[in-house]
Formats: structure tokens, C-alpha cells, sequence
């Protein structure tokens, strides 16, 4: 893995990773996302995390259901705000919070419980070649989506989807949009 210039290679205490590890053994998978929940598991369990990075993402909905998601520059393609995690985040929820302050400008009560994970490997803003990445999702609710958005510079898109819009998103985003709205409004 070779560093891009200026970006120090992501390093992670033996803290971070038994959080992560206590968090994701604590909650249950997503319905239709248990292998997804199997294999991080199985991963956290064997303990080799070199070269693996933290991520935590996090996607808001309003009070009347709207659920924000980003477009980032790199990436191109709706999604959560979400980074990695960083020195002085004490927790993954405490990055999405972060995060989503960075990304978007608003500030929100992040709910504990990740609502879904995901282990893949690309390149990111860290690193040339492609990096493993533990992805842990959130979801926060905000009352309004009147707030002002300051998109970063990071992204090319900042918009509040409702149910009317999913056919400008892929198969993946509308997946997230419904499992962000279930764990907003448990029935």
C-alpha cells in the first residue's frame, strides 16, 4: 500500500478496533444483509487489520422522511457523507458525526446502533492502490430539511431525496434510502 503524498497512512490503536468489534457484535444485521454482518465478523475475529481502514458513513432523514445523500467527487455516484476515522475520534459514531458536520454543515444526534456494514476494497484519499475498508453506517434524524447545506469540496452533489425520486439512484443507494428510513421510524 503506498501512501498518496501529504496523506499519513491510516494507523488505528488496538482501542479502535475492539470498539468496532464490541459495536458490530452488539447489533443484529440488517434483514438480507447477514452475510454482509458474517464477513466482517469473521474478519474482526481473525485479528489482522494491517493495512485496513476505518470507515464510518452516515445518512440523515427529516422529520416527513427525506433522507440526504451525497454525490462525491471521486466516487461519482449517490451515497452516505462518511470519512474515516480519525486520531482523535474516540468512537466510529463520533466520525459520523464529524463527518457529517465536515461534509454538510449540520449538526445531528447520530443513533448508535450502525445500520449496515461493508468490507471492500478501493483506493481512497489515503492511498494510491486500493485499501481495505470497514465501512460502518449510521443513520441520524434531523426534524427539518430546510437547514442550509455547505456541501465540501470533497462533493458534487448534496440533495434531500423523497420517494419520488429513487429512479436517479442506483440499485445500492435506494437500498441505503429505505434502510436509513426504517431505522429512522422503527414501526
Amino acid at each position: 500500500m503506498m501512501a498518496v503524498d501529504g496523506a499519513d497512512p491510516v494507523e488505528y490503536s488496538a482501542e479502535h478496533w475492539k470498539a468496532t468489534t464490541d459495536l458490530l457484535s452488539a447489533v443484529a444485521a440488517p434483514s438480507g444483509r447477514e452475510a454482509a454482518l458474517d464477513q466482517v465478523s469473521t474478519f474482526l475475529r481473525g485479528g489482522n487489520f494491517a493495512g485496513t481502514h476505518l470507515v464510518a458513513s452516515v445518512v440523515v432523514v427529516d422529520g416527513d422522511g427525506l433522507v440526504l445523500l451525497t454525490r462525491h467527487r471521486r466516487y461519482g455516484q449517490w451515497g452516505p457523507l462518511g470519512g474515516h476515522l480519525e486520531r482523535q475520534d474516540a468512537t466510529l459514531s463520533a466520525t459520523a458525526v464529524r463527518e457529517l458536520f465536515e461534509e454538510a454543515g449540520l449538526v445531528a444526534h447520530v443513533q448508535p446502533a450502525p445500520i449496515d456494514v461493508h468490507l471492500s476494497s478501493y483506493p481512497c484519499r489515503t492511498v494510491d492502490d486500493p485499501a481495505l475498508h470497514l465501512d460502518v453506517q449510521f443513520v441520524a434524524v434531523i426534524e427539518t430539511s430546510d437547514q442550509s447545506l455547505v456541501a465540501s469540496e470533497e462533493l458534487t452533489g448534496l440533495e434531500w431525496f423523497g420517494a419520488d425520486d429513487l429512479s436517479a439512484l442506483t440499485p445500492a443507494a435506494v437500498e441505503l434510502f429505505h434502510r436509513a428510513r426504517s431505522a429512522a421510524f422503527p414501526r
